[in-house]
């Protein structure tokens, strides 16, 4: 007959082979799944070191066909359309936007930069002037410019760039003149960059706020009001219904009793 000290010696035994035998099986099943997160781990190193040697080798190249003169060796003018047209030379090639950012960055060490981008997109004559048939490059990457710096934190230069842009179209379509090269564009761009320095439940809750800040008013000419009307609306229709967001856009920016319609 087994004593009570036996029983037990034997039951701790078997309890000792049973987890032991429960830790081995669970040890075998952990093995591949660790050879596999360390091959997933390993694949996605490998992805960002290819990334990243195609990004280097992207602007290895425009550095070699087109450098970036360094600040003071040209005038900013020129620099800033020699740093346009290298960002130009990115579109549609791999990490083009990464590119963009840095060297709008870049142009932005030097304060001038703001002040002729805003220069370039309020004078339309003195942007032909001053960059010839560059222009129209120079207008978009000078809204992305003040875009990027209102990413920064500084959306002054922006909003005022849209308000004065759009006084200075309202002041032509109300005398009947044809917006020049197609600068109601560069107001679009301009609002929609401007929208986006705003938080979207400040721009439905508080729109009047918004479109005060942004440089709008009821008595703006309708070609002006459109441009609002469309930028605000694509903001709208993110949280309502499509027949919803047309009934505030109206609300908002049809005003009756306008003189120009």
């Amino acid at each position: 007959m087994i004593n009570k000290k036996t029983s037990s010696l034997v039951g701790v035994v078997l309890v000792a082979a049973l987890v032991g035998g429960a830790y081995l099986y669970s040890s075998e099943q952990e093995q591949p799944q660790k050879v596999v997160v360390q091959q997933l781990v390993d694949n996605e190193n490998g992805q960002i070191n290819e990334l990243k040697k195609l990004s280097d080798e992207l602007t290895a190249q425009i550095n070699q066909q087109q450098p970036l003169p360094r600040d003071g060796e040209v005038t900013t003018k020129e620099r800033m359309l020699i740093s346009f047209q290298r960002m130009q030379s990115t579109v549609g090639k791999f990490n083009s936007s990464s590119f963009v950012k840095a060297e709008l960055r870049e142009l932005l060490h030097n304060p001038q930069t703001v002040e002729v981008a805003q220069a370039t997109l309020l004078d339309l004559d003195g942007a032909i002037a001053e960059f010839g048939d560059e222009q129209a490059l120079a207008r978009v990457y000078s809204i992305k410019l003040l875009n990027e710096l209102a990413t920064l934190g500084d959306a002054g230069p922006l909003h005022d760039t849209t308000a004065r842009l759009a006084q200075t179209l309202n002041e032509q379509a109300n005398q009947n003149i044809e917006f020049k090269k197609r600068q109601d564009l560069d107001l679009e761009e301009l609002v929609h960059a401007s929208l986006g320095t705003f938080d979207e439940q400040q721009i439905i809750d508080q729109p009047h706020t918004v479109m005060s800040e942004l440089g709008y008013f009821d008595d703006q000419h309708e070609k002006v009001r459109k441009i609002y009307a469309n930028m605000f609306g694509s903001v709208f229709m993110r949280h309502a219904t499509i027949d919803e967001s047309i009934a505030r856009v109206q609300a908002l920016f049809n005003k009756q009793g306008a003189s120009n319609g």
